[in-house]
């Protein structure tokens, strides 16, 4: 009489995992892709999980860097299913000011998220920041360099050259963050170039 063995299942591996903190005071989350879903982790409790069958959306876009990051700019990715959306960057706060570059981490993990996704339908691959990002850095910028202005027509119409000139650089300064955070429509991009077909 033969019994029938019962086999182990192996157990389920990631396909690619990308640890992310937003700033010092919020915890460190660990965003991890399956083969069936995407999830996100916070001190090793579920926050979201989305099934990559339900996948409407992946954006990414351009934002400026936290306060203290060597880079101006970083890259951010958010995949949106209804009204759950996980996102994660290529910045990592590490500390109060620190910010570690996890860039070719955050490629690697773009690579098997599009992979995944590759020839699915219904799926919205766009660049571009939604226009709550967009705003939150192009409004500050703005308002930035119109006081700069300000500060250096008042200043050099009474004669203060040197409150003009830092007038000046605070406009420039203001005027060049507005223009490169500046809202611009949204585009379709080619997953293909990150599924590495």
């Amino acid at each position: 009489m033969s019994r029938s063995r019962k086999t182990a299942s192996a157990p389920e591996k990631p396909l690619s995992t990308l640890d992310d903190c937003r700033s010092a005071a919020s915890p460190r989350r660990q965003v991890t892709l399956w083969p069936d879903r995407l999830e996100e982790t916070a001190d090793g409790t579920l926050v979201t999980r989305i099934a990559i069958d339900t996948v409407e959306e992946v954006r990414l876009s351009v934002e400026p860097s936290g306060i203290g990051a060597k880079d101006p700019a970083q890259i951010v990715c958010r995949v949106r299913a209804g009204s759950r959306t996980i996102s994660l960057s290529s910045l990592r706060s590490t500390g109060i000011l620190k910010w570690e570059t996890q860039a070719d981490r955050l490629a690697l993990f773009l690579r098997a998220l599009h992979g995944r996704l590759e020839g699915r339908e219904g799926v919205a691959f766009v660049e571009g920041a939604p226009l709550d990002a967009k705003l939150k850095a192009f409004l500050p910028a703005l308002a930035l360099g119109l006081a700069g202005l300000a500060l250096a027509a008042w200043a050099l119409t009474i004669g203060q050259i040197i409150t003009g000139l830092i007038g000046l650089v605070l406009a420039v300064t203001g005027g060049y963050s507005a223009w490169i955070f500046r809202p611009s429509p949204e585009k379709p991009y080619d997953p293909q170039k990150f599924s590495g077909a």
